[in-house]
């Protein structure tokens, strides 16, 4: 039997909780670096250093093992717009940085003999305009983009995302119309955390919306490879508001 290794930022907690429930119906493991940016996965010498930790958690090629891919909440929600606004980068050309980074990445672990990659979509925002509550809320008060503008660079960053894993044959999986609220086009009020501090999705919908998604890997030939033995072990790395790199 095969396994999942769920890598990415601090929104892996979703995978983590469903594996906790018992809803996926491979193994998994976790690998969870907060802060880390899909951009920033082109400097090792990255606040975060995610792409050090990744790289040493997913090679060489672990047998029987599908890397799981989440990032890019980060990116689309501040460090985007925090870039704009600090230094001017046009928000169109940092997002195709972004998404070349993380192509770059899949690419690495391709190269290396993954036969398979999963590319997940970023998640929808979730902190509402002027919120000061939270951590992460205070860290990333400075951006001014409305969660209108950060939602919907999300929607496009995923299609961009989405085109990157076609392109190379890979499966992708995306919760975003699932937690959208259609009337408003943004995040569906179920789907917040109770807690107005936390920036996470509801962390019991959000955990069965990603399940069902995993797990509908399970009927697609792209998903799934040979089975092979594969042990249960989460690792979590220290906490960070989110790189500028």
């Amino acid at each position: 039997m095969h396994g999942w290794y769920f890598v990415g930022d601090s929104h892996v907690q979703s995978f983590e909780i469903a594996a906790t429930f018992g809803l996926f119906r491979r193994p998994s493991r976790f690998l969870v670096v907060p802060g880390a940016t899909a951009v920033g996965l082109r400097n090792p010498e990255s606040h975060t250093q995610a792409i050090v930790q990744f790289q040493q958690a997913l090679l060489p090629v672990l047998p029987g093992v599908v890397p799981v891919i989440q990032l890019g909440e980060v990116d689309c929600g501040f460090v985007i717009w925090w870039r704009a606004q600090t230094l001017g980068e046009p928000v169109d050309a940092q997002l195709t940085e972004s998404i070349s980074a993380y192509a770059c990445f899949i690419d690495s672990l391709i190269d290396a003999g993954y036969g398979r990659v999963v590319v997940t979509g970023a998640v929808l925002p979730t902190i509402p305009d002027g919120q000061r509550q939270g951590a992460v809320a205070r860290a990333r008060h400075t951006v001014t983009a409305s969660l209108r503008q950060r939602t919907d660079l999300t929607l496009r960053y995923n299609e961009r995302l989405a085109a990157e894993a076609a392109r190379r044959g890979l499966p992708y999986i995306d919760i975003s119309a699932r937690v959208l609220d259609t009337g408003t086009g943004l995040i569906a009020e179920a789907y917040r955390s109770p807690n107005p501090r936390d920036h996470h999705l509801h962390p019991i919908r959000g955990a069965y919306a990603w399940a069902d998604a995993v797990n509908s890997l399970e009927d697609r030939p792209d998903g799934c490879p040979a089975d092979h033995s594969f042990q249960i072990r989460a690792e979590t790395a220290a906490p960070s508001h989110g790189e500028k790199a």
